[in-house]
């Protein structure tokens, strides 16, 4: 089952493609509608209990992931970080690691809390991404920093986690459906 917190980026094209290529079982795609201003706050936990309620879902967290885009990538990731037992792998594209206060690397909070965790979710993966063009130019500066921090945590890069640097990847509906399908191929490979 894939929780995609972003509308619009044809997951469950990608899933349908990797299933048929035997990659990946079939799949429930749940994705969150776009909604105008002001939306409430996304609560992944009240959104998988909802889906659990109406489908048989599986019990393992290694069969239950989390994804979005900008923002939303970092609610999926926070996600997993504090509920490993029901999320198992987040997919996070262009994740903005500075907030909306527009934090430089050393002042993001999302950092900042990643640090003073004192261990990581075992049995988890995560995949992350940035583009090289607009908001996404400025988001390596984050992503060294994750990396660093994760792998401080005793995750290994390429099998815990993958920061993969897209060249000429934005943050557009387009240029995220190009990159959903390379993101979840890495994380079904276990």
């Amino acid at each position: 089952m894939l929780l995609m917190l972003t509308p619009g980026l044809k997951a469950q094209e990608a899933i349908a493609t990797l299933h048929a290529e035997g990659i990946l079982p079939e799949m429930i795609v749940a994705e969150v509608l776009a909604s105008p201003p002001p939306a409430d706050p996304i609560d992944p936990i009240v959104i998988i209990a909802g889906l659990a309620d109406r489908f048989r879902l599986l019990d393992s967290p290694s069969a239950r992931w989390i994804g979005g885009t900008g923002h939303a990538a970092v609610t999926a990731f926070r996600t997993l970080l504090g509920h490993p037992e029901i999320f198992g792998a987040a997919c996070c594209l262009s994740t903005s690691f500075e907030g909306v206060e527009g934090a430089p690397p050393p002042h993001s909070p999302m950092l900042l809390h990643l640090e003073e965790r004192k261990s990581l979710p075992a049995d988890s993966r995560i995949y992350f991404d940035y583009g090289t063009i607009g908001l996404d130019e400025c988001y390596e500066p984050y992503h060294r920093d994750l990396g660093a921090i994760l792998r401080c945590r005793g995750w290994k890069d390429g099998e815990d986690f993958q920061i993969h640097r897209h060249p000429g990847g934005f943050q557009e509906i387009t240029s995220w459906q190009q990159r959903i399908g390379p993101a979840l191929r890495w994380l079904s490979r276990r």
